[in-house]
């Protein structure tokens, strides 16, 4: 290991844009989503123990090092943690100091996130003793997070989720993608709804935290319904404590384009999407789950629509009519400011700059063939996935 650098996976929760990165597997050991093309080319491997604890030293001896430049003020000497930074001996090394500085400051240093795609297949005495030493090193943590499969964690016993929570893992982050059978797997997950209901159980029985992620669209146009309402059918049974969505976008390249050429799938428009995410809602009984939507994702249109299911669920079902009243030619302008990058709800477009504003418009307006609109949003948000 190169000194001072510790290993830093491809990927994360944009939840975690600030926490650590430990990685303690490499890679994906399923890699079969036609959807996903991230480790397509990549072999999956188990780090050793005492090579992911490394890693833990390096990062406690940069929090270490940076701690030294605090003034009695309290605030960060910039110069000397410049100087510093130019002093590391590689741009590996920067990076990792970078991270941990980020941690400390912008963070608060609040988490850890244990990668990459599924950490939760290591044998868990293993993770245990990588958990207890996290917190060992690193005591300031207050959050230790992981990836974890639904069919890994449905493998898992009730008694080994409770040894890892009193050990320390806070959280689980799982892609179910969708709750249907069906459409599992057409697109190759690897799982089944049951899978996703025993093993989510496990996981909030044992007190830890769990994140689940919901594609609104990836059944195609033919499983649309089917994708909204057995995925609220899970959310009912497991209750997470997170759902966020991630609006499906085939992208280019992904397997995907095979079934879409074999005609076995055809893509939903992006207002389709919208209403395949309302169906899914007006689905969720709220005796039952409680958890929080969040739409924490720019490849989501309506960024706003979240809230507790308990309580907020009819606020964010209006919200999305609200959308859906207005006017076509208003829907098409806050659409293609959105795939742009546009960051906030229809009400604040005026915010854009005026040229911005006018090239939205002229487009919305000029562009009437459906397939061409739809093609324009696609290569827009095929960059964001």
């Amino acid at each position: 290991m190169e000194q001072g650098v510790f290993q830093i996976g491809p990927i994360r929760p944009p939840s975690e844009a600030n926490s650590l990165l430990l990685r303690v597997t490499e890679n994906c050991p399923w890699n079969k989503c036609k959807f996903c093309m991230l480790y397509k080319n990549s072999a999956f491997h188990t780090r050793p123990v005492a090579e992911v604890k490394k890693d833990i030293d390096v990062m406690a001896e940069y929090r270490d090092r940076i701690l030294t430049h605090i003034e009695e003020c309290g605030e960060y000497n910039m110069e000397a943690i410049q100087q510093d930074y130019l002093s590391l001996p590689s741009d590996e090394a920067k990076i990792c100091y970078q991270m941990v500085f980020t941690w400390l400051t912008e963070g608060n240093k609040q988490a850890i996130f244990l990668q990459d795609a599924n950490t939760m297949v290591l044998r868990p005495d293993w993770l245990i003793e990588i958990v207890c030493y996290v917190r060992e090193r690193l005591p300031e943590i207050q959050r230790i997070t992981s990836y974890g499969r639904a069919n890994t964690m449905a493998r898992i016993s009730a008694e080994d989720f409770k040894r890892l929570r009193a050990a320390g893992l806070d959280r689980i982050h799982s892609g179910y993608e969708s709750g249907s059978d069906k459409v599992l797997e057409m697109i190759g997950k690897g799982a089944t709804q049951e899978d996703e209901i025993i093993g989510g159980k496990k996981v909030k029985e044992a007190g830890i935290e769990l994140s689940i992620y919901f594609m609104p669209g990836v059944g195609g146009r033919a499983l649309s319904d089917e994708n909204a309402i057995e995925t609220a059918k899970v959310i009912n049974e497991v209750n997470p404590d997170f759902v966020r969505l991630r609006t499906f976008v085939l992208r280019t390249g992904s397997l995907m384009e095979e079934l879409q050429a074999s005609g076995v799938y055809r893509e939903l428009r992006d207002m389709e999407k919208l209403l395949e995410i309302r169906k899914m809602l007006a689905h969720i009984d709220t005796k039952k789950a409680h958890g929080k939507i969040t739409s924490d994702h720019i490849i989501n249109l309506l960024q706003e629509v979240t809230g507790y299911m308990d309580k907020d669920l009819s606020w964010m079902l209006e919200y999305i009519d609200s959308f859906l009243a207005l006017p076509e030619l208003e829907q098409k302008k806050y659409q293609l400011a959105r795939r742009m990058g546009f960051p906030l709800d229809w009400k604040y477009l005026y915010r854009m700059q005026p040229s911005d504003q006018s090239r939205v418009e002229e487009m919305a307006k000029n562009i009437v063939d459906e397939k061409e609109w739809e093609a324009l949003l696609h290569r827009f948000t095929d960059r964001y996935i």
